[in-house]
């Protein structure tokens, strides 16, 4: 492998697509300013940073997307809206 590896974990992969990135993690329907998950959740901000830099070890396809469900980001975020309410 030559140069710097890199990944990038996008909450627009249509948008991303453009750029046609080495390695793409998409954490499905996580919002913009939350690519890693909300603030104050460690635990799946770790997963998804886990599951990005796994993405270096794997044979992927320049423009291609890894798609990853996070079910926990869902659970906290309708919890705050319960909460909120």
């Amino acid at each position: 492998m030559r140069g710097t590896p890199t990944v990038l974990i996008t909450v627009s992969p249509e948008v991303s697509a453009q750029m046609r990135p080495p390695r793409a993690l998409y954490p499905n329907g996580f919002k913009i300013g939350n690519s890693l998950g909300k603030p104050n959740i460690k635990q799946l901000q770790r997963n998804v940073l886990l599951d990005a830099l796994n993405l270096l070890s794997e044979n992927t396809r320049p423009g291609s997307f890894v798609t990853k469900e996070y079910p926990e980001y869902g659970e906290f975020h309708e919890h705050s809206k319960v909460k909120g309410s």
